[in-house]
């Protein structure tokens, strides 16, 4: 017995060696042969074997949308698409431009700025890449608790407000724009800064700011702090829902310069205790650059064709369909596997690829 226990040891560990290498070789072969060769399962490596996703964090409409293009994609392909949670996009940017993320849910504005190296990104990202446009958001921007009894934007003058929104600069952006179209600066009010979506508004519930941006107003993270303390959001510019039609184009340029696209609208739903007059503005899907042309094409073409079970996902993916995925004229040029899967719907024109080109020549 003494002399065969080291011998069975010895076999054993030799086994073991050879099923790890044979492993190596799978997971390398499954990455050489492209998305349909990723076994979606309990067993498989998220990082090795899937699409990594990037997107706010849980709680956050973009997450939610994220996860349910996640779930239809995965659904309908051998693999799956990965959800990684940052507090924003300019969090995960660096990410997405090296590599280490494939696609992320972002705004138009954030494309532009991100394409540029501006507002909150340190530097170009060469290597973004538009997928498909998707739906427009509606978000209130500052709210405040309604005991306080703050009326209007006007109202924060002196006030505590949250600011800098470090991993996601487009609410800096937009609390800027609400500010500047009520005749405020930052200079006027107490500047308190947070990081994200989430630290903002437990401030404002534990009553550490006055005012603190919030988005869609149906979203899980509003809605729940409005059960425990009561808050309500601010017309933008003091222009009640009535008048939107007499909103001063002066003021929705001076907003554009801060955010690109947005533009005034009316909503009614979620915390807001009466109808208001909030803003929008398009997000859609970006890629890194080296995701494969396949891979690309195998997304979108899955999206398009699917975009029915999109609806019943979340509330921001019942607006996606075929006729608006696509745009002529993207704030960032085109994966080159879309391209190709437009070609192929033929619905790529002269104008489209005279903007793609443009797009690219500015980011050589």
């Amino acid at each position: 017995m003494l002399f065969f226990i080291p011998f069975i040891l010895a076999l054993v560990a030799c086994g073991a060696g050879n099923t790890g290498g044979q492993s190596s070789g799978d997971s390398s072969d499954k990455k050489e042969a492209g998305l349909d060769s990723i076994k979606n399962d309990s067993n498989s490596n998220p990082d090795g074997d899937s699409i990594n996703f990037g997107a706010h964090q849980p709680g956050i409409a973009y997450h939610s949308a994220a996860s349910g293009i996640s779930s239809v994609v995965s659904e309908n392909i051998d693999g799956n698409l990965t959800v990684k949670p940052y507090s924003g996009p300019n969090a995960w940017m660096p990410a997405l431009n090296s590599g280490e993320l494939d696609m992320g849910i972002l705004s138009y504005a954030d494309m532009a700025w991100a394409k540029d190296g501006k507002n909150g990104y340190p530097k170009k990202n060469p290597n973004i890449r538009m997928l498909v446009r998707g739906n427009t958001i509606v978000t209130t921007g500052l709210t405040v608790r309604v005991e306080d009894d703050i009326q209007n934007v006007a109202d924060l003058k002196g006030k505590r407000v949250a600011s800098e929104y470090s991993g996601n600069q487009i609410l800096q952006q937009i609390t800027t724009a609400q500010l500047q179209a009520s005749g405020l600066s930052w200079d006027d009010v107490e500047k308190v800064p947070v990081t994200d979506v989430d630290s903002g508004v437990e401030a404002l519930r534990d009553g550490r700011v006055d005012a603190v941006f919030t988005g869609t107003p149906t979203v899980a993270t509003f809605t729940e702090v409005d059960t425990t303390k009561d808050i309500n959001g601010l017309n933008w510019a003091g222009v009640p829902p009535e008048d939107i039609d007499q909103y001063p184009e002066e003021t929705v340029k001076k907003m554009e310069s801060f955010v690109p696209g947005i533009q005034p609208a009316t909503f009614k739903d979620g915390f807001l205790n009466k109808e208001k007059t909030l803003v929008s503005y398009p997000i859609g899907l970006a890629a890194n650059a080296d995701l494969s042309n396949e891979e690309a094409y195998t997304i979108v073409e899955v999206l398009w064709n699917n975009y029915e079970d999109l609806h019943a996902q979340f509330s921001w993916l019942e607006t996606w369909a075929p006729e608006q995925m696509f745009d002529p004229e993207p704030p960032i040029p085109y994966h080159p596997g879309v391209v190709e899967f437009f070609e192929d719907e033929e619905i790529w024109t002269e104008k489209a690829e005279k903007h793609q080109e443009e797009l690219l020549n500015e980011m050589e």
